[in-house]
């Protein structure tokens, strides 16, 4: 039993940051209905801004890592304007190539700067741990759960108390309808990316505190994507419970598994996941069920 509480409980937390990585899918989606591809690489510019800014540049971390969010949220602002709006009443399948390109184009950016070495990064969560059933979580882990349950309660109340997640919702469900009303849809558009980008940079910190910040780092960032679809593509509350499910999973299976299939299993499981939602439940477990009346 204390073994399986080993595997249980620090997946429950690791997964705790896919949950945050997905909130950032999901505020896009929940504004455009487009998936953003470019996800794991936002992901991925959130550690390496926080490493250049740390250990770079040599800031403090208490500015260097808000300084880090906040210039990533500004780069959304950016990509939104510049390659995004101008696709508006296209295709979506134009837009979600758009996305694509992006992720392959900031990975390269990345490789170009940085080369593909594993670099470790600066933390500010404290080393050791607490002992809680018979096994010893790491610290940064409780911490981890903290931030996910944080921002997920956060957002949970700017979609529903907030006028500007009211007006996100509003643009996602009806466009047209929702500038007839008033609402600016490119400045609620904007927004939604400027706070995904935020989102994701963080979940990108706390991710690389554990692995290092490597390119290919933007892949792990993916594996949130089967979070977004088991959740439901809107649901705040489907990413807060598949997230540490999802890392539970993969610890468990890994742990017991991975001796006598030569290891890798952890890599899988997330987009396993993935597919048998997608067969079985492609709404997700908390997915919007759109209703039309004819």
């Amino acid at each position: 039993m204390e073994q399986f509480l080993s595997y249980l409980l620090p997946g429950l937390m690791r997964g705790s940051v896919y949950t945050v990585i997905a909130l950032g899918f999901i505020v896009i989606y929940r504004t455009t209905s487009v998936l953003n591809f470019a996800q794991g690489e936002l992901f991925l510019l959130g550690a390496y801004g926080v490493y250049f800014a740390i250990a770079q540049v040599g800031l403090p971390a208490y500015f260097g890592i808000p300084l880090a969010f906040i210039i990533l949220g500004l780069l959304g602002g950016l990509i939104e304007r510049f390659t995004l709006r101008p696709l508006t009443g296209q295709p979506v399948l134009g837009i979600i190539l758009m996305t694509l390109g992006l992720s392959v184009f900031f990975k390269g950016v990345v490789v170009l700067i940085w080369s593909d070495i594993t670099i470790p990064v600066p933390t500010i969560f404290a080393s050791g741990g607490v002992k809680f059933l018979g096994v010893i979580l790491p610290t940064q882990y409780i911490w981890f759960a903290a931030i996910s349950i944080c921002i997920s309660a956060i957002l949970y109340l700017f979609f529903t108390r907030f006028s500007t997640g009211l007006q996100m919702t509003a643009v996602a469900d009806n466009t047209q309808l929702a500038q007839s009303c008033g609402v600016s849809v490119n400045r609620v558009t904007a927004a939604a990316w400027v706070i995904a980008c935020i989102i994701t940079g963080a979940g990108g910190y706390m991710l690389c505190t554990i692995t290092g910040v490597y390119p290919l780092m933007g892949e792990l960032g993916l594996r949130s994507l089967s979070v977004v679809l088991a959740g439901g593509m809107e649901s705040i509350a489907g990413a807060m419970i598949m997230g540490p499910v999802v890392g539970a999973i993969e610890f468990i299976l890994s742990g017991y598994l991975d001796p006598y299939v030569g290891g890798g299993l952890r890599d899988v499981v997330a987009f396993a996941v993935l597919i048998v939602f997608l067969v079985f439940r492609p709404q997700g477990l908390f997915g919007w069920k759109i209703i039309e009346r004819v």
